[in-house]
C-alpha cells in the first residue's frame, strides 16, 4: 500500500528506505515461493521483479514520488533472497 501513496503521506521517521524495499519484496517473494505448487522459482523471481518494475513506473504519476533505479535494485535483491529462503525452507514447512 505504501508503494503507491503520495510522498507527503508517508511517515517521515522511516529507517533507510532501501532496507524497507528489500524486506518488503523478500517477504512477497518468500510467500509466493511457499504458496506456489506449479510455478518454478525462476518464474516467481521474474514475476515479482516485473511487479516491482511496474510499481516503480507508476510512482512517476504520484505526487512527490518517482522512479528510482536503486529501489528497483533493492527490490530485486529482496526478491532473490526471498525465493532462495523459501526454496530452502519449503521442504521443512510445507507438507505436500
Amino acid at each position: 500500500a505504501m508503494s503507491l501513496m503520495p510522498g507527503k503521506q508517508l511517515p517521515k521517521d522511516l529507517p533507510w528506505d532501501k532496507a524497507l524495499h528489500f524486506i518488503g519484496y523478500a517477504g512477497l517473494a518468500f510467500l509466493a515461493r511457499m504458496g506456489s505448487k506449479k510455478h518454478p522459482s525462476w518464474q516467481i523471481v521474474i514475476g515479482c521483479i516485473a511487479f516491482s518494475l511496474l510499481i516503480e513506473f507508476l510512482q512517476q504519476f504520484i505526487p512527490n514520488r518517482g522512479f528510482e533505479w536503486l529501489d528497483l535494485v533493492a527490490n530485486s535483491l529482496g526478491v532473490i533472497t526471498g525465493v532462495v529462503v523459501g526454496f530452502l525452507l519449503k521442504p521443512y514447512l510445507v507438507k505436500e
